[in-house]
């Protein structure tokens, strides 16, 4: 129960919102930017008390509650939340959409039992997003922490805040994909919100949403527990918002445009990066009128977005010498996300990397052909399709095969009808109703896209980050299919998109709906079907899997409260260019109930930066130390022979306590 604690509040905003009048997605768009602010004021209050517990949480949003529910009954208008807007009026939907929006409806279904059922299982949040939420946890407050993954300090926080705000609530990660899940409706919501503000009717913002809802890497991260629609969904909201200051530049408007802009960079780097250019081009969407008022109200706009990331900025600050905490020396290759030069044909060149990594078919030999073609593209403009200075670090340029795994699948049918709607944009501009708008709207897209490859190293996986644009590019799409072909076209445009959406919605490669695939291309694809802890591994960590439940089970026998972890690593962060196993450390997490109630736990044998943090997250004896891929290296065993004298042995990891089978001499023991 405690749970609906966020969700009352967002309701109360709501309904404060329609007793304005103000227009429902509207309204939905300033809850959500309202609720996000006070999740974020929640976690730093309560973590300047080190109350980040279950019973602090509740008592905030208590609070939260009295004060929205307040405001909702009061018989004047108060605060921000002020904007009379009329309701939409236009013709009702023609039958086919109905049946449309009722597949986009089914879609949401499945992928919502998804995230219900799935536990979260993806690569980067195993390693570094939840992993930071459990020390959280642990510290009772989200200050930084020893730990041997950079990540787990220095990138955005907003989406961790609100996992970590459901987890206390709940009292488990049971709940944890939702934040992503609310992301992709909300994302929907705020599209089919752009289309109305730039003038379409209803059918056209309805052909907007449903474009948005059948995005592929939408599909499958909208189960899931990484940020990257949770950066989209910002995003989003960033633009709506700024659409409607041009047309009423009230304090609401003013006030949202800040909030929600400072939780898109709170939740990830790359909103520094596609923010920019969108803002531009909102802003000369604007009258004159409007572009003064809005030059006018900036201040307001820098003071909210620094006020939300303040506090992080300052800890990253303290940690790298860089309020935005990277780049710096000590981070190593995994941190080196930028281009090491600047210039028209590098930019060019990663133009085409980036374009391509929606192009892959589950053919291969199609895809050798066009690997090959890239290249020799690349080279005609004269640059190395394998720089160094513009590719990830320690790989090379390549085309992933065809994939239903939410980091390398691609949009291809997405890019097409991006590529053909602007087109017909261009070519027909008069038939639609605001061309200039429009126009100076997909621009802004297709300059922030230009942007992030200039600025960014190109990665395998890099078609996700590219999702807040698909999501604004949604709108564009859905303006040529209304304006600019027959409506029983774009109704067979819409069903394909819808037919091939919900392949990806129930064969997910890491927590599929459909059991016992066996067949390419979906072979490989872990199912929901199976045990919990199991199913934690479903990332390319299967052979992992093991080990780690039964060092978990055992550690789970003994009479021990405080727990160090040791991700153990062979080489230095500056040598470290993929991740080692050590650092997919969250499942072992859960699988000990490490909640900062039932156990506590930290990180131990921390050699790099941030073993500055220790002496401020003081931390009692550890009874217990869980060293990762540590087995064979003596110097560890040497190190923990304090702890207890015992050792237990799980292929790679070590269990060292008072109560392990093996005795701890210093010497590394096989697994009896």
């Amino acid at each position: 129960m405690l749970t609906l604690l966020p969700v009352l509040a967002f309701c109360f905003v709501f309904l404060r919102c329609r007793k304005s009048r103000i227009e429902w997605r509207n309204g939905l768009l300033v809850a959500a930017a309202i609720d996000g602010a006070y999740l974020v004021l929640g976690a730093e209050l309560l973590s300047a008390m080190n109350l980040v517990t279950p019973g602090g949480v509740s008592v905030f949003w208590l609070v939260v509650c009295a004060v929205t529910f307040a405001i909702w009954r009061s018989g004047a208008v108060q605060g921000p939340i002020v904007r009379p807007c009329a309701e939409t009026s236009d013709e009702p939907l023609d039958v086919e959409n109905k049946y449309l929006l009722s597949g986009a409806a089914i879609l949401a279904v499945l992928i919502g039992v998804t995230a219900l059922l799935a536990p979260p299982n993806v690569w980067d949040a195993m390693e570094y997003h939840l992993p930071r939420v459990v020390m959280w946890m642990s510290d009772r407050n989200v200050r930084f922490f020893p730990t041997p993954d950079y990540a787990q300090l220095v990138f955005g926080t907003w989406a961790e805040d609100a996992i970590l705000h459901l987890d206390l609530l709940w009292g488990s990660d049971r709940l944890v994909n939702l934040v992503e899940f609310f992301s992709f409706l909300g994302t929907i919501t705020g599209v089919s919100l752009i289309a109305k503000l730039l003038g379409v009717n209803r059918r056209g913002q309805a052909l907007a949403a449903l474009v948005c809802a059948t995005i592929p890497e939408a599909v499958l991260e909208a189960s899931g527990p990484m940020n990257t629609l949770v950066v989209s969904f910002w995003i989003v909201a960033t633009v709506a918002f700024l659409l409607l200051f041009n047309e009423e530049p009230d304090w609401l408007n003013t006030v949202c445009v800040g909030i929600s802009a400072g939780l898109a960079i709170l939740t990830k780097g790359t909103a520094y990066v596609f923010l920019p250019l969108l803002v531009l081009a909102c802003w000369f969407i604007g009258s004159r009128a409007a572009r003064i008022r809005f030059l006018k109200r900036c201040p307001i706009f820098l003071l909210l977005i620094c006020a939300l990331n303040g506090p992080q900025y300052a800890r990253a600050y303290d940690l790298t010498g860089s309020p935005m905490g990277m780049p710096f020396a000590g981070g190593g290759p995994r941190l080196h996300w930028m281009v090491d030069h600047v210039g028209l044909r590098e930019t060019l060149a990663n133009v085409i990397r980036g374009l391509s990594v929606h192009t892959v078919a589950p053919s291969a030999i199609l895809n050798a052909h066009i690997e090959r073609g890239v290249r020799t593209l690349i080279g005609w403009i004269g640059e190395v399709p394998d720089d160094p200075g513009a590719v990830w670090p320690g790989t090379k340029f390549e085309l992933h095969h065809f994939s239903v795994h939410e980091i390398y699948a691609g949009n291809p049918l997405h890019l097409l009808l991006f590529a053909v709607a602007m087109c017909l944009l261009v070519w027909k501009r008069r038939q639609i109703p605001a061309p200039r708008a429009t126009l100076w709207y997909a621009a802004g897209i297709v300059a922030s896209f230009v942007f992030f490859c200039a600025l960014l190293r190109w990665q395998i996986w890099e078609s996700r980050h590219h999702l807040p644009l698909f999501a604004l590019g949604s709108v564009v799409i859905g303006i040529a299919l209304t304006y600019c072909v027959r409506p029983r076209i774009s109704a067979a445009v819409i069903g394909v998109l819808l037919a091939y959406a919900l392949c990806f919605a129930v064969v997910n490669r890491t927590r599929a709906l459909v059991p016992w695939i066996t067949h390419p291309p979906w072979s490989g694809v872990a199912d929901i079907y199976q045990s919990r802890d199991v199913q934690y591994f479903a990332d390319q960590h299967e052979q992992t899997a093991a080990a780690n439940i039964a060092a978990a089970a055992y550690v789970n026998q003994l009479p021990c409260r405080d727990i160090a972890i040791d991700s153990y690593m062979p080489i230095p962060d500056s040598r470290l260019y993929h991740s080692p196993n050590s650092f997919y450390v969250y499942p072992l997490l859960a699988m000990i109930h490490a909640d900062g109630q039932n156990r506590r736990v930290w990180y131990e044998g921390v050699q790099n930066l941030s073993v500055k943090y220790a002496s401020t997250q003081p931390h009692p004896a550890a009874c217990a130390v869980i060293c990762l891929d540590c087995a064979l290296t003596a110097a560890k065993w040497d190190a923990y022979r304090r702890v207890g004298g015992r050792a237990a042995v799980f292929d790679d990891i070590v269990v060292f306590s008072s109560s392990g089978p093996l005795v701890n001499d210093g010497v590394p023991k096989a697994k009896p």
